[in-house]
């Protein structure tokens, strides 16, 4: 069985248990989220053949942003009243993420290996992408429990650490050291900056769904910023973009914001 055929049957897969999910009770619906989010870990290690490889944050890595869209595609949908139309939209919208995924892992798993595969630039705006949608889904779940500002500054840092590790690998994979020499600080110190504006967006009332895109849109910059670091490509001019990019999002927050 060729790449594309097992990547789609695997996709065909997930879908339909994921539909399931989104028929269930929802006394159900977590415990059917969590055992989804594993057999998608178990289905990418199989499909993706690392099953069998040493290096266990390999696996890990490879299995983050689908587990991550799984979950968070999945929390995001449980707080919503569909219906069947809806449902199966749903599902063939996830089907073609699963399967897009499939296509981007593999890319940056041959990339490893030889460093200058032609497909790795599209394969990493893609997963740029794929990311940001799903920081979107999981951090607009988070704000939606309405938990204490604590919390939510907790599951907003705990978030970010993971798309932040995960965009730190797939920037270093290019780099001839696989970034050995970069430090974790890339990865940790933008996650409690993260967990910090999740704690101030907790009493400003920005409501749910504009909170999760200014936190996506924070977390695009530190992308940019980082990619750009990470490569040595951080020029004045890269770095102002983002900077007004930020001062804009800044004052936007604050027209938009009604405090009455």
């Amino acid at each position: 069985m060729n790449k594309k055929t097992r990547f789609f049957l695997s996709s065909f897969f997930l879908s339909v248990l994921f539909f399931v999910v989104l028929s269930l009770p929802y006394n159900w619906h977590y415990f059917g989220v969590a055992l989804l989010s594993i057999l998608t870990i178990f289905v990418y290690w199989l499909s993706l053949k690392v099953w069998s490889y040493k290096s266990w944050r390999l696996r890990w890595m490879m299995v983050l942003l689908p587990a991550g869209f799984v979950i968070g595609l999945s929390l995001f949908l449980g707080l919503l009243s569909l219906s069947l139309f809806s449902r199966v939209f749903l599902v063939l919208f996830f089907g073609f993420i699963l399967n897009t995924i499939f296509l981007v892992e593999n890319i940056f798993l041959v990339a490893i290996g030889y460093k200058t595969v032609p497909l790795y630039r599209t394969a990493y705006t893609v997963s740029l992408v794929l990311v940001l949608l799903t920081a979107f889904f999981l951090f607009d779940s988070i704000l939606s429990f309405r938990m204490s500002y604590y919390l939510n500054a907790f599951f907003v840092s705990l978030v970010s650490c993971i798309l932040y590790a995960y965009q730190f690998w797939v920037i270093t994979i290019e780099l001839p050291d696989d970034g050995k020499n970069k430090s974790l600080a890339y990865v940790w110190i933008p996650a409690l900056l993260m967990g910090e504006l999740a704690l101030i967006f907790s009493f400003w009332p920005v409501g749910i769904f504009k909170g999760s895109i200014y936190l996506v849109s924070f977390i695009y910059i530190v992308f940019g910023l980082l990619q750009a670091e990470i490569r040595g490509r951080l020029f004045k001019k890269t770095w102002m973009g983002l900077a007004w990019v930020f001062v804009a999002l800044v004052l936007g927050m604050l027209v938009v914001t009604k405090w009455g």
